[in-house]
């Protein structure tokens, strides 16, 4: 921890990201409203084009993805420091209709607060690294 850092906010942090991480596939907008900053930015960077502002277009993005898959979804590391926490993390998702084969997909996410609030959050994966199940 550099010097002057709170520590109660850095777990507060480091527990908001560990929920998005592990749950945004059965949140809701209240909670997505209650973690991310209005004018939050997300992308999954290895997607041209793949920006979201705001959280409802967090969650509609989101809810989109889970209407066809099943998702399980772990924090395999997590750390903090400052307004940044960076996560290390596997999601295995399975076609709801098990029309396509599931796939598992290792990502790492970074995610940047402002007063309690999450307000950039960026994932970087690699394609070749999904694996089919």
């Amino acid at each position: 921890m550099a010097a002057g850092e709170d520590p109660s906010v850095i777990e507060q942090n480091l527990a908001a990201a560990r929920r998005v991480c592990e749950a945004w596939n059965v949140m809701d907008l209240d909670e997505f409203r209650r973690l991310f900053d209005a004018g939050v930015d997300y992308r999954n960077i290895p997607l041209d084009g793949d920006r979201h502002i705001g959280p409802d277009a967090v969650h509609d993005v989101l809810a989109a993805f889970v209407e066809r898959w099943d998702a399980d979804l772990r924090v395999d590391n997590i750390a903090g420091a400052g307004n940044v926490v960076l996560t290390e993390r596997t999601e295995t998702f399975t076609h709801r209709a098990g029309v396509k084969p599931g796939f598992e997909l290792p990502v790492m996410g970074v995610f940047e607060f402002r007063d309690g609030k999450i307000t950039a959050w960026r994932d970087y994966f690699e394609r070749s690294h999904l694996k089919l199940r």
